[in-house]
């Protein structure tokens, strides 16, 4: 719960908008389709939680499928990766980091 918590204020600060935040959300029932790029990722502040933890973060940022990935730019979301029928996330480490390289 704490890190869900953190995620929610540091999205919410000026510091982790100040630059490209990349938050990653999934429930803990399937956790074992985590997406595994995360350590990857350059040029993005990384978090990374349960909606288990903190079940309002569903409603704020509008989770309708799990795992979903959302890209901030100084705090607007400019790109969203949600998984699929099969509950995992079908994009590459690249095809995130191409985004993330152009803001």
């Amino acid at each position: 719960m704490k890190r869900l918590l953190l995620i929610t204020a540091l999205l919410f600060s000026s510091y982790a908008f100040s630059q490209n935040a990349l938050v990653h959300i999934n429930a803990k029932f399937n956790s074992s389709n985590d997406w595994y790029g995360l350590q990857s990722i350059d040029k993005a502040k990384v978090y990374s939680g349960y909606i288990e933890s903190n079940p309002s973060i569903k409603d704020r940022y509008t989770i309708t499928k799990v795992p979903t990935l959302i890209l901030y730019k100084d705090g607007e979301e400019v790109q969203r990766w949600e998984g699929g029928l099969d509950m995992k996330l079908h994009v590459t480490t690249r095809e995130v980091q191409d985004i993330i390289d152009r803001f």
